[in-house]
């Protein structure tokens, strides 16, 4: 296994993004400079609509001043009009460059969201089959749907958070200048306010994380629905699965409201909080502090507006904080999905497997499933020459596939090895391995798309010519020509608009197609009626030519050729030989034939 690597971050997710930050950020700084450009416009404003003739501003000491002053130059009757072209121009280009730096935010969320869910797609991919076998699918689509959904606010949280903090900093320091005393009221009253958040901020974070598992929990209980829904119909329990999913449902419910209720208390709060503020510092100037310090009505005006602008945004910052800790909670799911399973995928190796030379041989081979405490094979020898068919057969649960899914290494053995020729098998490479192996089933899985594209699926750089020679090959010709558009007919989720023998020729046309080293074929004709078994049977012995050929039966009637039969039975080889040594010594194989011929000849 690969030792779990370091735990991913929000920071390692938005590392490839972070230049659409920056430029939010650049943005927002020309916002902000505006913003105080516009607030500052306010002062000369008040002085020409008061009737004061207008003066240079507040501090020619003042930067931004000198540059506001343009109006100084106007004749006096065109002062006013300058100005309030002035201020438009400002705030139509400030609203501009807060509107690209909030693109720029969206930009950077949906990008870093996109990422994230390509991370979790990429682990479902590299996860072994032993994997799914053992977890929800609802609780992984969780993950790469509503979780990371949930998840993209965090994203755009942090941007935002920065975005505040640089406007509320530029105004902050505009403010400092209007008058100090004022400001360093206005200062300890804000970290006041932010600071009697925090009890209400720890509320929300709990709240999002109990969220989180219930949307995790809500999202598993659906999917087993859906994928279940044949039993379900089957048995008349629509109405024990429907009190199911209420159920889960209100447990959801009381969750994100209980958060959404602090969550929900912090804007009033903040805004309550801010207009007290706004009336203490009014108060404040005109009776206390503009005596003593000479502070113009002008001045005062233009302090209130700048405190104005400010106070939505620190209610926006508290906010923010908010959602962020509601969030948070589907950031760790996710990050804990993608920890915990950071070791589960298989060592790759380093050997090319180019072409079977001689066999295939288990030695010692012992293994048990995770979550089993008996060994599912136990002490496995078993030699698979190249070019034979070999047949595994016994009861429901002897090994038979388990034994399968060791040969395309969807696990690895507890005891012992598989050498191919010589060479253990974990020393190959995964691709190169199963490449050159296909497997059949008796539920083969077509995906939700074209015939074409079904049969390609392996080999998507295949001619028109191997395509049909597959096809051919397959015995599947006869009935694509019969579809409504032929090899572009759609054949809907999971092969549905096809019968079952359709569906295996489809499935063998892609194996064939693939030209495999290595044929598996998992009791592919068992779910079929005996004028499809017929069909399939034909196609198989078709694909099996001059190639190595695993076969799991059911039927022993379809095995009666092969080459070696090998007889399982809870774990264990029992007995080896081809059909009629195996007749002859009238044990296992016997057993099981016998009872197939009696029970064929009763029902018919």
């Amino acid at each position: 296994m690969i030792k779990s690597k370091n735990s991913t971050s929000i920071s390692d997710l938005c590392q490839p993004y972070l230049f659409l930050g920056t430029i939010s950020i650049f943005l927002t700084v020309i916002g902000s400079i505006l913003e105080i450009g516009s607030t500052y416009l306010v002062f000369p404003l008040i002085q020409l609509l008061g009737g004061n003739p207008a003066s240079p501003a507040l501090s020619k000491s003042f930067s931004l001043a000198r540059i506001t002053d343009f109006y100084t130059f106007v004749p006096h009757r065109w002062q006013l009009l300058s100005i309030l072209i002035a201020l438009l121009g400002i705030t139509i280009i400030k609203n501009l460059s807060l509107y690209l730096s909030m693109l720029s935010i969206n930009n950077f969320t949906i990008s870093c969201g996109n990422a994230l869910r390509e991370k979790c797609i990429e682990r479902l991919l590299r996860m072994e089959i032993g994997f799914y076998n053992r977890t929800s699918l609802g609780k992984l689509l969780s993950y790469v749907n509503e979780q990371t959904q949930r998840t993209e606010k965090l994203f755009s949280g942090y941007l935002e958070i920065a975005r505040e903090v640089v406007l509320i900093t530029f105004i902050s320091g505009f403010l400092l200048f209007l008058s100090p005393i004022l400001t360093l009221a206005t200062v300890i009253s804000l970290i006041v306010i932010v600071g009697s958040l925090k009890f209400i901020i720890r509320n929300i974070e709990i709240h999002g994380y109990q969220s989180a598992k219930a949307i995790e929990g809500f999202s598993a209980l659906i999917a087993e629905i859906i994928t279940g829904m044949r039993v379900i119909k089957s048995f008349n329990a629509e109405s024990k699965e429907l009190a199911r999913a209420k159920q889960s449902l209100q447990e959801r419910y009381i969750t994100e409201f209980t958060g959404y209720k602090y969550l929900s208390s912090i804007a009033p709060l903040t805004e309550t909080a801010g207009i007290l503020l706004l009336l203490l510092i009014i108060g404040s100037g005109v009776y206390i502090v503009a005596p003593y310090h000479e502070i113009s009505l002008p001045v005062l005006l233009t302090y209130t507006v700048a405190l104005m602008r400010i106070l939505p945004r620190v209610n926006h910052l508290n906010g923010l904080r908010s959602t962020q800790s509601l969030f948070m909670g589907s950031f760790k799911e996710i990050q804990n999905f993608l920890n915990e399973t950071a070791a589960e995928y298989l060592v790759d190796g380093t050997y090319e497997y180019q072409q079977l030379q001689k066999n295939i041989v288990f030695e010692n081979l012992t293994f048990s499933y995770p979550d089993s405490k008996e060994a599912t094979l136990n002490n496995i020898n078993l030699e698979i020459k190249k070019g034979t068919t070999v047949a595994l057969v016994g009861s429901s649960g002897s090994g038979k596939s388990t034994l399968a899914d060791l040969i395309m290494r969807f696990y690895d053995p507890d005891k012992g090895q598989i050498l191919i020729d010589g060479i253990n098998l974990s020393r190959l490479t995964l691709r190169s391995w199963r490449r050159r192996i296909a497997m059949v089933s008796q539920d083969p899985f077509l995906f939700n798309a074209s015939v074409r594209e079904n049969i390609i699926y392996g080999r998507p750089d295949a001619t028109n010519t191997e395509l049909s020679a597959a096809v051919e090959q397959a015995y599947a010709d006869e009935f694509i020509g019969d579809l409504p558009e032929g090899f572009n007919t759609i054949v809907g989720n999971r092969g549905t608009k096809l019968s079952g023998g359709q569906r295996q020729r489809i499935a063998i046309a892609r194996a064939i197609l693939c030209n495999p080293d290595i044929l598996i074929l998992d009791e592919a004709t068992s779910a079929l009626d005996s004028h499809s078994e017929k069909i399939v049977q034909k196609a198989i012995e078709e694909v099996s030519r001059a190639r190595t050929v695993i076969m799991i039966a059911h039927r022993l009637s379809t095995i009666e050729k092969a080459d070696k039969i090998v007889v399982l039975d809870r774990g264990r080889i029992v007995e080896e030989g081809n059909h009629k040594e195996l007749l002859a010594l009238k044990r296992s194989y016997y057993s099981l034939y016998k009872s197939q011929i009696s029970l064929h000849n009763t029902i018919a």
